[in-house]
């Protein structure tokens, strides 16, 4: 029963670990593939290199393949100590120095296979007393204790070493994935410290393999949980993390990586939240990102009752060769800008005399609302107001009491008109009333009230008390073939009339 468990347990972990190997295998953009699939892989090597040697009735065949288990053996903490290095951002110089450490493990394979000099087993047997199966007994030499066991724990111990300096380092997801790290690698060194000190349940059976189970299960919590794979080391993370630009970096297939905290206030989202999810989904104010043609967008988002403006722009991410491996999208605080340039844009739409809308405004809202009435079908009518003898008043009274009447003539109009409906200034004395959703009845009854008002108009200063203010003014609604163009010339027709009729009249046409 316990011959079968443990085989069982042996070829399961195996089978993890193979799997494993294969995913990260695949997942070559990450710089992290090849260390990890070395490591599942000398894992696996080891559980089923000790598989064959239990099955294995003979003394030169589970020597054979116990020689096969410390092909993994040997490599598996150089493999771990390089995918650490990696994963807590150690600099390219340190990396460089990984494959002269693997000098020593090639040594001890060489003298593994070889042991002319039986420097690394002495005597090894076959212990059947007291054992639920035929176990190998090594009998460890000096090369075992006094250079591999050392060596192996030294490089184990420097992987422990900057999992534990780096634990609290980085976003969430990062810390986690260093502690599933950490977990997964002290279970079976510690049955491997035992078996070396030979305390063990079955004597020189050795059960670490067994524990990489567990191991093996962890790794897969890591990678297909946690995207260990998918994940940028920290030293490129600790840099995204300070940056006070939001960013969010997407894999080659669009799922969320990394967001740092400038992003996470922009998007509204915890980090941990959306990582591995689509970006697409998780982030649809970002739309316009997602067309290939489109690498830079603004968006507006509301933080804390207040509207911030910001710059968005997608960036590949490449590796040698130009290989897409990723994308990341920075988000710029542009708002001062923005208020700025909408400043701009509002004065270059403005009449700086009477503060209403002009003829620039009216080209580009005045289309937009024609061809919204169009297209659902809405009323629209169009009031051409014409102040009457106002080249007169200008020679008679100068230009500043020109220039009063037209700002009260303004102001009245803002008075009698919605909140929803346009003026502007058109010409000289001349103004244009866009009426939303208005019939021509009711824009005649506007027009008559702006000629009431006007007429009730009291000197403030500027107005000689004598003087009186009227207009003329042409009304005309949205045909079914009209555009403003049409509309403005059969309001500014209407002007004529209600001129020639002599003065301060309303023409509909």
């Amino acid at each position: 029963m316990i011959y079968k468990l443990v085989l069982i347990l042996l070829i399961l972990s195996g089978m993890i670990l193979l799997v494993l190997s294969i995913i990260a295998s695949q997942r070559r953009s990450s710089p992290l593939w090849l260390p990890f699939t070395l490591t599942t892989l000398c894992a696996a090597i080891w559980n089923f290199g000790f598989a064959a040697e239990i099955i294995s009735p003979t003394l030169d065949g589970k020597l054979f393949w116990a020689n096969v288990q410390f092909i993994g053996i040997v490599f598996l903490p150089l493999a771990w100590l390089a995918m650490t290095m990696i994963t807590t951002g150690q600099s390219p110089k340190t990396l460089r120095a990984v494959p002269f450490l693997g000098i020593v493990p090639a040594l001890s394979l060489i003298i593994i296979w070889t042991n002319p000099y039986h420097i690394f087993r002495q005597n090894p047997s076959i212990n059947s007393i007291d054992v639920p199966f035929p176990v190998l007994v090594n009998n460890y030499g000096f090369y075992f204790f006094a250079v591999h066991a050392p060596y192996n724990y030294l490089l184990f111990i420097a992987s422990f070493y900057l999992l534990f300096r780096s634990r609290r380092q980085g976003l969430v997801i990062s810390r986690r994935q260093r502690s599933v790290l950490i977990a997964s690698l002290a279970l079976p060194l510690l049955v491997d410290t035992l078996y070396i000190l030979d305390i063990t349940p079955i004597p020189a059976f050795n059960f670490t393999s067994i524990f990489f189970t567990i191991s093996g299960l962890l790794m897969g919590i890591n990678v297909l949980r946690l995207h260990f794979l998918d994940l940028l080391p920290l030293a490129y993370e600790a840099s995204i993390i300070e940056m006070d630009v939001g960013t969010i970096v997407l894999d080659a297939s669009g799922k969320v990586t990394h967001l740092n905290p400038a992003a996470e206030k922009v998007m509204g989202t915890a980090c941990e939240q959306v990582i591995g999810k689509d970006a697409q989904e998780v982030f649809p104010l970002l739309a316009p990102l997602w067309t290939s043609e489109i690498k830079k967008c603004e968006i507006v988002v509301q933080q804390e009752e207040n509207d911030f403006t910001y710059q968005v722009t997608r960036s590949p991410i490449s590796q040698a060769r130009n290989r897409l491996v990723g994308k990341v999208i920075t988000m710029v605080d542009i708002s001062e800008r923005a208020r700025l340039h909408r400043q701009v844009e509002e004065l270059s739409l403005t009449d700086p005399l009477t503060g209403v809308l002009n003829r620039r405004a009216l080209a580009r809202y005045g289309e937009q609302e024609v061809e919204r009435a169009h297209r659902y079908q809405h009323d629209l009518s169009l009031i051409l107001v014409d102040i009457d003898n106002f080249k007169s008043i200008n020679d008679q009274f100068g230009h500043p009491v020109g220039d009063a009447i037209l700002k009260a003539t303004a102001q009245v109009m803002r008075k009698v008109i919605r909140s929803t409906d346009y003026i502007f200034r058109y010409g000289g004395d001349e103004f244009v009333i866009l009426l939303l959703e208005t019939q021509a009845d009711a824009a005649f009854v506007i027009a008559q009230r702006i000629q009431k008002e006007l007429s009730r108009l009291e000197s403030n200063g500027e107005l000689p008390a004598f003087l009186s203010v009227k207009i003329s003014a042409g009304i005309t609604t949205l045909t079914e073939d009209d555009d403003l163009e049409k509309m403005l010339q059969r309001a500014d027709h209407g002007v004529y009339q209600a001129k020639s009729a002599g003065r301060s009249q309303i023409v509909i046409l």
